[in-house]
């Protein structure tokens, strides 16, 4: 993956994810009978020369194929529900479900730490190949030659020493490049990746995390882009070039104790 292909899709899909945000909360806002709510933004209005969406206010929802099977998966066969006057059953009260900004949030960040990190280890997987030298003191028999060939033993080196190096912690992996003849990334960068991995790992492995907001998961994605744009920097990736991202429109990143 070249670092225009991985900014092409930290872009599209945390632009996918919080506009998503906008349109759950905004439907959400018209199934209200709280008036005041349904112009404050996000919000759906009528097209212009449309009649006025609010003289059909409030709405009410159609579920999904979906959704009717989760709540058949929770609530039983509807045989068993008890319905109420006007034909529905109860299945919760909109203040008791999780917002669409956390799910949302939780979602962009997890992705986009994904991509970063996939994005390292295929640039270090190319690093490792160019320099095979590296791993030629490894003891074959030649049976083992005869067997399996030079191509294949390297190969075999090469992808045991990714997967050695995928499951370091950040720093450790970060502190191996000298091996490989690259550049130093810089203590405030490691600390950087660490506050990143560390709350990824909050959100994939806690059952009770700090909630996300749609605000820290923006702050976390423009952080995961300037760090992978400093990565391509020391692999020498010249996809740099055609990335349309207006880098100088951002202010230097901010220390990780400020995410």
């Amino acid at each position: 993956m070249k670092f225009s292909e991985l900014i092409e899709k930290m872009n599209l899909y945390t632009l996918s994810a919080v506009r998503c945000s906008d349109l759950a909360i905004s439907a959400s806002k018209l199934m209200l009978w709280n008036c005041e709510e349904w112009d404050k933004e996000p919000c759906l209005a009528s097209a212009r020369n449309m009649p006025d969406i609010k003289m059909c206010l409030p709405l009410v929802q159609g579920v999904s194929t979906e959704l009717s099977k989760t709540l058949y998966l929770i609530l039983g066969n509807p045989e068993s529900c008890t319905f109420s006057e006007n034909g529905g059953v109860y299945f919760g009260h909109v203040d008791t479900f999780i917002s669409p900004n956390e799910i949302i949030a939780t979602q962009v960040m997890l992705y986009n730490y994904c991509l970063l990190e996939a994005y390292e280890f295929d640039l270090m997987k190319q690093k490792m190949y160019e320099n095979q030298e590296l791993f030629f003191d490894e003891k074959y028999s030649l049976k083992d030659f005869n067997e399996r060939g030079f191509e294949k033993l390297i190969n075999g080196v090469v992808e045991r020493e990714l997967v050695k190096y995928e499951r370091q912690s950040v720093e450790k992996r970060l502190n191996l490049w000298k091996k490989f003849d690259l550049n130093e990334i810089g203590e405030k960068w490691i600390e950087i990746y660490k506050v990143l991995s560390e709350r990824r790992n909050e959100l994939t492995h806690e059952h009770s995390p700090t909630k996300p907001t749609l605000e820290e998961s923006i702050i976390y994605f423009h952080h995961c882009r300037v760090l992978a744009k400093e990565i391509a920097t020391k692999f020498g990736d010249k996809s740099i070039s055609e990335c349309k991202v207006p880098w100088h429109d951002f202010k230097e990143v901010e220390m990780p104790q400020e995410i």
